[in-house]
Parts: C-alpha cells; sequence; structure tokens
C-alpha cells in the first residue's frame, strides 16, 4: 500500500488521524504511569477525554515529513526525533507562557535541555517516528478506507464537538486553577505585611509562614487575628477539585509564578492521599 502524505487527505481524515494519535499517546501514559510509577489508573491527558494532543501533534509532524523518508529507516529515525523533539520543546514553552506552569519536567534525566525536552525522550521519538510510518499510519488508512466517507463525516463531527466542549471545560478548570494560586499568594503576602517585622515569624516560604502563625497562635491567640486562623485553617483542610486534578495528571508540575503556592497545594494533596489509604 502506497502512503499518501497526509497534505494529500480530506481535512476530516487528517483530523481523525490527529485524534486516533492523541488517544495511542493517551493509552501509552496511561499505561507507562500505572505500570512503572504510580502503580494505579492515572488519566495523564490535559483534557477530560483520552486524549494527549501532544502526541496528535507529534504523530502529524512525523506525516508532514517528506514522502520520500517514508521506505527508509535511518534518516527516518533521526528526522523524527529532531521534529518531534522541536515540538515537544515549543509546547511545552507555549504552555508555560500561557498558563505560568511547566507541566513536565526532565530536570531530573542526563542531557536535557531546560527541563523541557531530553535526549530519551528524543530516541523514543526516532522509534515513535519508524513506528508510526512502517506499522501504524498504514493501519490508520485502512481503517479511514473502511469507514467510508460518510461514517468519517459523522465521527469527526461528533468528536470535534466533543473536543471543543472538553476545551471550554478545560480552560475553565485552568482558571479556576489560577485563581487559587493567586487567592494563595496574596494571603501569603499579606501574612508578610502583618508580621513579617516579628520575630517569630519565618517567611521563607508558603509554608513555614502557616506554621509559624499556627505555632505563635497556640500560647498567643488573642494578638492573632481570628479571620487569619480561619483562613489558615481553610487552606490546610479545603480542596480545590480543579487543583488536584492537574497535579494528579502532572505530577512534576511547576510554576514559575506561584512555585511555593504549588508546593502548598502538593503537599496537602499527598497528605490528602496518604490519609485515605490509611483508612
Amino acid at each position: 500500500m502506497e502512503l499518501m502524505s497526509i497534505f494529500q487527505l480530506p481535512f476530516r481524515q487528517a483530523f481523525l488521524i490527529f485524534i486516533m494519535f492523541s488517544v495511542v499517546g493517551w493509552i501509552s501514559e496511561v499505561l507507562y504511569v500505572g505500570i512503572f510509577h504510580e502503580h494505579k489508573f492515572v488519566n495523564r491527558g490535559f483534557l477530560h477525554g483520552p486524549l494527549c494532543p501532544v502526541y496528535g501533534f507529534g504523530g502529524v509532524v512525523i506525516l508532514l515529513l517528506p514522502a520520500s523518508l517514508y521506505s527508509t529507516w535511518i534518516p527516518l529515525f533521526f528526522s523524527s526525533m529532531i521534529m518531534c523533539t522541536v515540538v515537544e520543546y515549543f509546547v511545552s514553552w507555549i504552555m508555560e507562557k500561557m498558563f505560568h506552569a511547566r507541566w513536565w519536567d526532565y530536570s531530573h534525566y542526563k542531557l536535557n535541555i531546560n527541563g523541557r525536552i531530553c535526549l530519551l525522550n528524543s530516541v523514543l521519538f526516532g522509534f515513535l517516528g519508524l513506528g508510526v510510518i512502517h506499522f501504524v499510519y498504514p493501519q490508520m488508512l485502512r481503517f479511514l478506507d473502511w469507514l467510508g466517507d460518510f461514517a468519517i463525516m459523522i465521527s469527526s463531527d461528533m468528536i470535534g464537538a466533543a473536543l471543543a466542549l472538553d476545551m471550554i471545560f478545560t480552560v475553565r478548570k485552568l482558571v479556576d486553577f489560577s485563581a487559587t494560586m493567586e487567592k494563595i499568594k496574596t494571603f501569603g503576602e499579606s501574612l508578610r505585611d502583618h508580621y513579617g517585622s516579628e520575630s517569630w515569624f519565618h517567611g521563607e516560604n508558603f509554608e513555614t509562614m502557616l506554621a509559624s502563625v499556627k505555632q505563635y497562635a497556640e500560647n498567643n491567640k488573642d494578638k492573632i487575628n481570628k479571620n487569619i486562623l480561619e483562613k489558615i485553617e481553610k487552606l490546610q483542610t479545603a480542596r480545590n477539585k480543579a487543583a488536584e486534578s492537574f497535579m494528579a495528571h502532572f505530577p512534576t508540575m511547576k510554576s514559575i509564578q506561584y512555585k511555593d503556592e504549588l508546593e502548598h497545594l502538593k503537599k496537602h494533596l499527598k497528605e490528602r492521599v496518604k490519609a485515605r489509604f490509611e483508612k
């Protein structure tokens, strides 16, 4: 079967191929994290649905390579490796600029660049390119041919609508997440304003601020504003589903703008999960 470039495909077929790559990527992430790290099911997608769009873009990028490379192995390996690595780097950069958070971090891997990409992943992308072109893409084309034009039209329109709704809900979660981070940051700044000059106050990070205020309040409640103590208690017991969802999906996520605030939420999420298992 002669492989067609993705440029030769109608838009709906190209869109379904993007979706199929995204689903395969999501399944791979879930299995990898579930089997080797978390030992449980973790939805590794940025969206609610079973999709990892970065894999969809990566798969499509591989199909943007010249058709003359499709029958090769070594040139295809290195071309896929380079193209997908570039995509991963810029997706990481763009998402950080948009949402003030880094959703994955490879700083703990050897031979990484700014924690956004690493040699290990790049090599895996090379093998991914070989698998896509020589094995996966031909099967996708056969599947689309089997579906027929009418089924392709209906399924692509329905999936497109579902994806649009998913993106809307995800953006709302991101707004809620950012609002939570900003609320915690503002409260930390108010604590510094109130008690920054006190000898007992430790303002190294958000956790030490809360701990020092609570410890001082144990023997000096009349000197600590009751509303502040109530806010501290609320921060340490309240749940934020949007924040917990993103932290569960991306355990290595880091925030440039809200570093201390994110660490605070991660700490209490871990404590909550630990308490749940101990019951």
